[in-house]
């Protein structure tokens, strides 16, 4: 059964860039604001977007639902789906990596040998993550048939939602990388969905506005 109708397009982004992303401290839950480099990022993904969206999703937390405004302007309607919020990592939320090998030695570095098989103590697995992201899209596809659609989310829902639109298995979300702002493209054809862009940031790369990567897990 296909996921949307031919013809829709879906962009992934991830939202813009917070103090905790810069200080690579994980945010989970967590309610943290964009800094102001977050900020210029989201204007100028919005200044640089070539598509005309048809609607906006985001997620409940802040750093997304700022980005999401930006991204739309005043043209287009933005849905606060909480469905695409990031992983709880439990424990690990508002630490450092260092002070997370400090405080949980074990489970940190079980953690990063394999993190679908090893979550943080109380924090969420991939699945469940997976499970919920690919619910709401689910939902909300089928109400633009043909149309182009946002949803701005986090580092972890984008790539559990890329691996289960493309079919690969979860074994591959280590290996993938998103970027603060970036933007991910699927077209959704007969066949069923096409990666058309993946991890995008072309209206960053002539900006002092462009981070060093700061997806917490791959640090």
């Amino acid at each position: 059964m296909l996921i949307a109708e031919p013809g829709t397009r879906l962009l992934l982004v991830r939202h813009g860039e917070t103090g905790w992303n810069a200080e690579h401290r994980v945010q989970g839950h967590l309610d943290v604001p964009l800094s102001e480099r977050g900020i210029e990022q989201a204007r100028r993904l919005a200044a640089w977007t070539e598509e005309t969206l048809d609607a906006v999703y985001t997620s409940d937390l802040q750093r997304c639902r700022t980005t999401a405004e930006i991204l739309a302007g005043k043209a287009t309607p933005v849905h606060v789906e909480p469905r695409v919020r990031e992983a709880d990592f439990g424990e690990f939320q508002g630490l450092t990596s260092a002070e997370i090998e400090a405080r949980y030695p074990a489970a940190f570095h079980a953690w990063r040998a394999d993190a679908l098989r090893n979550r943080p103590p109380g924090g969420e697995t991939l699945e469940a993550l997976q499970e919920r992201c690919m619910a709401a899209l689910r939902d909300l596809l089928p109400r633009h048939p043909g149309q182009t659609v946002a949803v701005v989310a986090h580092g972890g829902p984008v790539r559990v939602m890329v691996c289960g639109l493309l079919g690969m298995p979860l074994e591959v979300y280590p290996r993938l990388r998103v970027e603060n702002t970036s933007v991910c493209r699927i077209l959704f054809s007969p066949r069923g969905p096409i990666l058309a862009g993946y991890n995008d940031t072309s209206h960053l790369r002539a900006s002092a506005a462009l981070p060093g990567f700061s997806a917490f897990e791959e640090k």
